[in-house]
C-alpha cells in the first residue's frame, strides 16, 4: 500500500498543479474519482489489462467512461502518460492522493471519529471544534460507531491517529503484563 502511494504521489501532485493553475481543482476531482471508478471494476481493468490492447486504445476506453463532455487534452494526455507507463491501474490512489492535496489547498482537514457508542450532536461539535483548533484547519468530521472499542473514540486525520478507545488501553495493559 505505501509503495502504490509512493508511486502515485508524484502523478497527483501533477495534475493537481495542473489543475490549480486552470482553475479547475473540481473537474479534476470529478475525473479523477470516475475514473478510479472504472479501474476498481472487475469487468472494465480485466479488459483494460488485455495484453493487445496498445496505450492509446486504453486511454480510448477511458475516453468512453468520460464522455466527450469531461475528456479534455490535458485529461487525455494524464491517461496517455499513465498507460504509456503502466500506472492505470494507480488510478485509485492517485484520485485519493489528490483528494488529499485539494483539501490541504482548502484548509480544511477530513476526519474519522470512530466511537464506541452514537454521539450526540454537541459531543459531535466539541470534538469537531477541539480538532479544528489542533490542526489548525476546517474539519469535515463524520462518525462511525464501532461497539468493539468499548469505550472512548479513535481519530484518524489523514495519516494521523489518537487512539483513545477503552480497547487500546486494555492492548497496552496485556502487552505489559506479558512482558
Amino acid at each position: 500500500m505505501a509503495e502504490l502511494l509512493t508511486l502515485a504521489r508524484p502523478y497527483a501532485k501533477a495534475a493537481f498543479a495542473y489543475a490549480t493553475e486552470q482553475n479547475a481543482t473540481d473537474a479534476w476531482s470529478n475525473a479523477l474519482q470516475m475514473l478510479s471508478a472504472a479501474v476498481q471494476d472487475e469487468a472494465f481493468s480485466a479488459y483494460l489489462s488485455r495484453p493487445e490492447l496498445t496505450p492509446k486504445e486504453q486511454v480510448e476506453l477511458f475516453a468512453k467512461v468520460l464522455g466527450q463532455d469531461q475528456t479534455t487534452e490535458a485529461t487525455s494526455n494524464f491517461l496517455t502518460m499513465l498507460a504509456e507507463n503502466g500506472r492505470l491501474s494507480l488510478l485509485p490512489e492517485i484520485a485519493a492522493e489528490y483528494e488529499q492535496l485539494k483539501a490541504q489547498n482548502n484548509n480544511t482537514v477530513d476526519v474519522v471519529i470512530e466511537s464506541a457508542f452514537p454521539l450526540t450532536s454537541v459531543q459531535e461539535q466539541l470534538l469537531a471544534h477541539a480538532l479544528e483548533k489542533r490542526f489548525n484547519a476546517a474539519v469535515n468530521v463524520s462518525v462511525e460507531v464501532k461497539p468493539e472499542l468499548i469505550a472512548g473514540v479513535v481519530i484518524r486525520a489523514g495519516d494521523q491517529v489518537i487512539d483513545d478507545s477503552a480497547l487500546n488501553k486494555l492492548e497496552k495493559m496485556r502487552t505489559r503484563l506479558l512482558a
